[in-house]
C-alpha cells in the first residue's frame, strides 16, 4: 500500500503521474494517519518539499509539522531551506511546521532569514524563529536582540507598510519576548529603545502591547516615560493596560 501511495514522488517509476493536487492529497493521507505509513514515509515527504508545484511543497511542510510521528525523527533544516521559497504560502508553512524541532542550534539557522532584507523572507523567519523558540531554551546574544529589533524597525510600521511587514513586526517582537535576556533588554541603548517606544502606536494592538512589555524591562527614563504617558493617553484601552502592567512589575 505504502509503495503505491508514495508512487508518484520523484524518481519513482510510475508511468502514470499524477496532478499537484492529487500529490498533495497523498501527502495529506500520510499526515492523517501517520501512524500507518510510519517513519518509512517520512524521507518521501521530505523529497516532496523539493516538489515542483508550491501546492505540494506547503502540504509536505504541514504534514512534516503537525504528524506527531515525525517530531523526533526529522531534522527542521529542510524546513529552514524553505524559508525563502518563491512562494509565500510554502515560507509560511515551513515557518510555522518549525514549532516541531527540539534542537536549539536551528534557532541560529533561521535567524538569518528574520533579519533578512526581502520582505517575504522577512516574513517567515520572523514566523520562523517564534516558532522555533517554543520547544527549546535559547538566549539571543546582545548583538542578536539588536539585530532583530533592527530588522522590526526596517519592516516599518505606517501606512506603507505591506501585509508581510506587519506579519514580520508581530512575530520579531514576539520572538524577541521569548529569546531575549532580561539583562539585555535592561541596557538597551536609546536607539533601539525608540524603536519600541515608536511601536506603542503600530496599527496592530498585538505590536503596541507587546513593545510595552518589552519597555517594561527596559531600565532607562524615555521607557518609564513612554509607558507612563501610553498609560494615561493612548487611545486603546489595551495598550493602556499593558503599559500599566509593565509599570507594575517593575514597580514604576
Amino acid at each position: 500500500m505504502l509503495r503505491r501511495l508514495l508512487s508518484w514522488l520523484p524518481g519513482s517509476d510510475s508511468d502514470d503521474p499524477i496532478d499537484p493536487e492529487e500529490r498533495a492529497e497523498r501527502i495529506q493521507e500520510v499526515g492523517r494517519n501517520p501512524l500507518q505509513y510510519g517513519h518509512d514515509a517520512t524521507e518521501e515527504v521530505r523529497a516532496a518539499l523539493s516538489d515542483e508545484s508550491p501546492l505540494v511543497r506547503a502540504t509536505a511542510a504541514e504534514v512534516l509539522g503537525s504528524a506527531e510521528v515525525y517530531h523526533e525523527v526529522v531534522t527542521a533544516d529542510p524546513l529552514v531551506e524553505r524559508l525563502d521559497d518563491p512562494d509565500q504560502r510554502v515560507r509560511l508553512a515551513a515557518a510555522e511546521a518549525l514549532t516541531v524541532t527540539t534542537d536549539a542550534t536551528v534557532v541560529g539557522d533561521v535567524l538569518p532569514y528574520a533579519i533578512a532584507d526581502d520582505p517575504g523572507v522577512r516574513a517567515a523567519g520572523a514566523v520562523g524563529l517564534y516558532h522555533a523558540l517554543s520547544r527549546v531554551t535559547y538566549e539571543f546574544t546582545p548583538a542578536q536582540v539588536e539585530a532583530l529589533l533592527d530588522a522590526f524597525a526596517a519592516a516599518g510600521g505606517d501606512d506603507s507598510a505591506t501585509e508581510n511587514d506587519h506579519l514580520a513586526r508581530q512575530y520579531l517582537l514576539s520572538a524577541v519576548a521569548r529569546g531575549a535576556a532580561p539583562r539585555d533588554l535592561a541596557v538597551l541603548d536609546g536607539d533601539r529603545t525608540r524603536t519600541l517606544v515608536a511601536a506603542l502606536d503600530d496599527r496592530f494592538i498585538a505590536v503596541s502591547r507587546q513593545a510595552a512589555a518589552l519597555l517594561g524591562q527596559v531600565d532607562r527614563d524615555a521607557a518609564r516615560g513612554a509607558l507612563r504617558d501610553a498609560r494615561e493617553d493612548h487611545s486603546d484601552e489595551r495598550v493602556q493596560a499593558a503599559a500599566d502592567e509593565a509599570l507594575a512589575d517593575d514597580g514604576r
